[in-house]
C-alpha cells in the first residue's frame, strides 16, 4: 500500500467510523458465530443490538446463560490507542466488558482482539478512581475542553491480549469447550 493509499484509508476509518464499526460488528459476530457452532452446532450465539447508543453499549451476546454487554472498540493493527472511554454506569452492568477489535488497514479483516471486563454475568473491575477522559472537539469560552464526568479512561494496557478470536470467545464465554 502507498503512503497516499494508507493516509485516504485512515481519513476513510475517522470520517466513516460508525460504518466502519458496524462492519467490524458483523464480522466479529460471525467469527463468534462460526466458533461455537464448531464446538457445539446445538449452541447457539444470541446477538441483540443495542437501539439507541446511551447505555454505553453496542451489543449483548447470550450463550447459555451467559450475557455480555459488550462495548466495541476498533482500531487499524499498526496503531493500537493508549486507552479506551467507557462510561461508569456500563462498568456496574453484570457481565459488561469492552473489546477492542483490530483490523487490517487495506481490507478490514480482524486480526486480534483486547478484552477488558471481568467473568461473565459479572460487572468489569471498578474503573472509578482512572483518569476522566476530555470531550473532543467541545471547549468552554475560556477554550478549554469539557471533561466527560461520567467516562472512565481504561488504559490498553490493563486489557488481555492480543487474543485470537477462539481466546476470546474462551474470555467471553468460558463455560462452552471443543467437543
Amino acid at each position: 500500500m502507498t503512503p497516499t493509499e494508507r493516509d485516504h484509508r485512515i481519513k476513510a476509518l475517522a470520517e466513516r467510523s460508525s460504518y466502519i464499526e458496524n462492519v467490524l460488528c458483523h464480522a466479529l459476530v460471525a467469527d463468534l458465530s462460526s466458533l461455537v457452532w464448531r464446538r457445539d452446532p446445538f449452541a447457539a450465539l444470541q446477538v441483540f443490538n443495542s437501539e439507541v447508543d446511551d447505555s454505553g453499549f453496542d451489543i449483548v451476546l447470550g450463550l447459555g446463560t451467559q450475557i455480555r454487554y459488550v462495548q466495541l472498540k476498533q482500531a487499524h493493527e499498526d496503531k493500537i490507542p493508549p486507552h479506551c472511554s467507557v462510561r461508569l454506569s456500563f462498568s456496574n452492568l453484570p457481565g459488561s466488558c469492552v473489546v477492542l477489535m483490530s483490523h487490517t488497514l487495506a481490507d478490514l479483516r480482524l486480526t486480534k482482539f483486547r478484552f477488558f471486563g471481568g467473568a461473565p454475568n459479572e460487572p468489569m473491575s471498578n474503573i472509578e478512581a482512572m483518569r476522566q477522559p476530555k470531550a473532543p472537539g467541545r471547549r468552554n469560552a475560556a477554550g478549554e475542553r469539557k471533561v466527560r464526568t461520567n467516562y472512565r479512561e481504561v488504559p490498553v494496557r490493563q486489557f488481555q491480549g492480543p487474543l485470537s478470536a477462539t481466546e476470546l470467545l474462551d474470555v467471553l464465554f468460558p463455560v462452552i469447550h471443543d467437543a
